[in-house]
């Protein structure tokens, strides 16, 4: 059975332009953890502990300290979008004069849609993957998020919950900073504030309030940060939801990332006689965390 099509559309000349699509997230929040490419099926996430420690100098060679490995598994699963456009059911007589004529007579789908099309797949691909990287249970049809494999874990450096309007935020970023243990916020690499959407606009709002317009008004090249440390927004998190840690410690795996960019299009009258076009896309995708007691966390989805 073709997906269902829903047509609406009143005649008024030629189609002024391609297709309005509702507005889609980007997938933004992958800028900002470690991205592993190439995972077969399973991949092990390895993190090494090592306090360094000072010992006095002896003629021999004394071991010391501990050295600790810690790893878990990261484990894809296969997603599929899956389209199915009935030709026939393009036949009115409105639609067919805003395509070109000999794509209509061919029966072929107008390029324009087909490119529309496309373009809504990958753009819903990533919109549905920018939400589920932290949203995501593991139930049907989604992988277990970062909310929930740190919720899973139960160790995290939990700073507190609450909603972060302008009033709340400084004093919540504070607080989520203090959480945070020193052995992060002191390494080499040096951890990232993780921001809800209504957070960053409720900081920025704090900010202007402050005299800081400069910043606030600054445009996106200008850096975020909070006492140095870069601040990171997921239109993906949870509202009123913060954490903090390096972005080593977060990993999103997949097998092949030119996945995320293909839709195969299969016109199915050759094949078996339908006035069926098929659009296919197919990717693994799966997230793993290596220390979660390394993160500090603000809300109640942890």
């Amino acid at each position: 059975m073709a997906t269902t099509t829903n047509l609406t559309t009143t005649y008024a000349g030629k189609v002024a332009g391609g297709y309005i699509r509702a507005a889609l997230l980007s997938n933004e929040s992958l800028k900002g953890v470690t991205v592993l490419e190439n995972v077969d099926y399973k991949a092990v996430v390895r993190r090494l502990t090592d306090s360094i420690t000072f010992a006095d100098a002896t003629c021999d060679f004394t071991p010391s300290g501990t050295v600790t490995l810690n790893e878990k598994i990261l484990e894809l699963k296969k997603f599929q979008i899956h389209r199915e456009i009935c030709k026939g059911d393009l036949n009115t007589s409105n639609l067919l004069y805003d395509w070109d004529a000999k794509e209509t007579q061919d029966g072929v789908l107008p390029v324009s849609l087909t490119d529309a099309l496309i373009a809504n797949i990958l753009g819903g691909a990533a919109a549905a993957n920018e939400t589920m990287i932290w949203q995501g249970l593991g139930t049907a049809n989604t992988y277990k998020g970062f909310c929930e494999l740190i919720q899973d874990a139960g160790d995290d450096q939990n700073a507190g919950s609450g909603a972060l309007t302008s009033a709340t935020i400084v004093g919540a970023v504070e607080d989520l900073v203090d959480s945070c243990p020193d052995a992060v916020k002191g390494s080499t690499e040096k951890p990232i504030i993780y921001m809800s959407l209504n957070a960053w606009e409720a900081y920025m709002i704090a900010s202007a309030a402050a005299g800081n317009g400069w910043y606030t008004y600054g445009g996106p090249e200008m850096p975020k940060q909070y006492l140095g440390y870069q601040i990171f927004v997921c239109p993906g998190l949870y509202a009123d939801h913060m954490l903090m840690t390096q972005k080593s410690n977060l990993y999103f795996g997949t097998n092949i990332l030119n996945q995320w960019n293909e839709v195969k299009v299969l016109d199915m009258s050759e094949l078996d006689g339908s006035d069926n076009v098929r659009f296919k896309c197919n990717f693994f995708a799966g997230a793993q965390i290596g220390f979660t007691n390394e993160i500090a966390t603000w809300g109640t989805n942890f």
